[in-house]
């Protein structure tokens, strides 16, 4: 278990640093290229509430799609950070609701609306790297992994191609996506 952990984290570290050195116009065209494939997917369009973290500066943009769904009458709701590693999703209906931050990331403030869990069809998932299993590696606080058996909702990861793994490690209670999005494909995955 150690070394899986010491694995995870090196890897971790890895795709950081190669993430953060891919050129700011390759990484506008993948953003792009994500942002219409979303767009243009069936659980995107079919979904009326929607969970969408907000990206920072190296994720897979996704401040535009948040506008698009906004601008379609769809419900947002993005993460709000709380004690115990949990996520809590809370509707917003612009940027000018994001007046919180936890670790450098804007957040709702209090006055924006909880979202049961229960109530979300679409979950717009961040990812370091994935595999074709749907395994995801995230930033290690496991936020995610304790939030998504809480909604049905169709799990959408966005990553990519370059981050595109043989195998990430993955535990038993790591939970995987529907598909991954990368600017060269919508990969669906299927149960195994």
């Amino acid at each position: 278990m150690a070394l899986h952990t010491v694995d995870k984290a090196a890897l971790r570290r890895r795709l950081l640093h190669s993430r953060h050195a891919v050129p700011k116009a390759e990484r506008e065209a993948i953003h792009q290229a994500i942002f219409r494939k979303v767009l243009a997917s069936e659980p995107y369009q079919k979904a009326e509430t929607i969970f969408a973290y907000w990206s920072t500066e190296d994720e897979i943009d996704t401040h535009a799609i948040i506008e698009d769904a906004l601008r379609q009458g769809k419900r947002v709701c993005v993460p709000k950070c709380m004690p115990g590693h949990r996520m809590e999703p809370r509707q917003i209906g612009s940027e000018a609701d994001l007046t919180e931050e936890t670790f450098g990331i804007p957040e709702p403030g209090a006055h924006c609306t909880v979202i049961p869990p229960e109530e979300i069809q679409l979950c717009l998932v961040p990812a370091l790297a994935c595999d074709a299993s749907g395994a995801r590696l995230g930033y290690g606080g496991g936020f995610y992994d304790r939030f998504l058996p809480q909604t049905p909702a169709y799990r959408m990861a966005l990553c990519a191609q370059a981050r595109i793994l043989e195998e990430v490690p993955a535990q038993e209670h790591d939970i995987r996506c529907h598909c991954i999005v990368t600017e060269t494909e919508v990969m669906l995955i299927h149960e195994r």
